[in-house]
């Protein structure tokens, strides 16, 4: 027999659905993100966006109905580390380093997690994380918390990245940042992308989506209203009514 999953996509959702009682905070939401692509998503606040990363890594609920695949394999039954060991990594909205540990050492953490046989492996993995998100080498054994905004998130990507990921799932990694700031995150997620992992990006600074993505998905209380490339998605009057009420241009 043929091998099934060697056509598949790299990672695809069917139909995920997460109810909580009454409310569906995600619905019925199914999409293919293909090896190689930067997949934005974007919505309004309380669209669902980072409940559907929750329920795709299983942290810290897993979906109420649907499937997840990773290279064709379900992996929705998986356990939180399981996935990260499969290869989907994500970041959080909030920082999620450990603080009193140094940068050097966060990222440290995550290569043994993520399962780097042996400290020596780890700790290469970790320097090169390091050095892919340009990461000052001379603040590597500062604490977390004594860190600048920025700094910290390129902390919370590059020990993502440490573990070596398929997917890297991004969750609003340019909250709090200035415009400077911004414009050197998407430096930073084109360089992760050129190391060859696939991204999706979750963000609300839709400059930032259009110019870092190669599709983009819309989600309005919880389900996906627009998807496609992101100029085309941007002016769908769908899109429009959801940000601002009304048909009017996003951008």
């Amino acid at each position: 027999m043929a091998d099934q999953t060697h056509d598949a996509p790299l990672l695809e959702a069917r139909n995920l659905t997460r109810r909580f009682g009454a409310l569906v905070a995600v619905d019925d939401v199914s999409f293919i993100v293909e090896k190689g692509q930067v997949f934005g998503i974007a919505g309004p606040n309380g669209s669902g966006k980072s409940t559907l990363f929750n329920i795709i890594t299983g942290v810290p609920f897993r979906p109420s109905s649907g499937q997840v695949f990773l290279s064709g394999q379900p992996i929705e039954r998986l356990r939180p580390h399981q996935i990260s060991r499969a290869g989907i990594l994500r970041t959080f909205q909030k920082d999620a380093e450990f603080a009193t540990l140094s940068a050097r050492e966060n990222a440290y953490a995550s290569a043994v997690f993520c399962g780097q046989s042996d400290s020596r492996s780890a700790h290469a993995a970790a320097e090169q994380a390091l050095d892919d998100v340009s990461f000052d080498k001379g603040r590597r054994d500062r604490a977390a918390w004594a860190l600048s905004v920025f700094e910290r998130k390129q902390l919370m990507i590059a020990s993502a990245i440490a573990g070596r990921p398929k997917v890297l799932l991004l969750d609003e990694p340019a909250a709090g940042l200035t415009r400077p700031e911004i414009a050197d995150l998407a430096r930073l997620v084109r360089t992760v992308h050129e190391r060859g992992i696939t991204v999706v990006l979750i963000e609300h600074v839709l400059p930032l989506l259009l110019d870092v993505s190669q599709h983009l998905m819309i989600l309005n209380q919880g389900a996906i209203i627009a998807s496609g490339k992101p100029q085309e998605v941007v002016r769908n009057p769908l899109v429009m009514e959801a940000y601002l009420g009304k048909r009017e241009a996003v951008l």
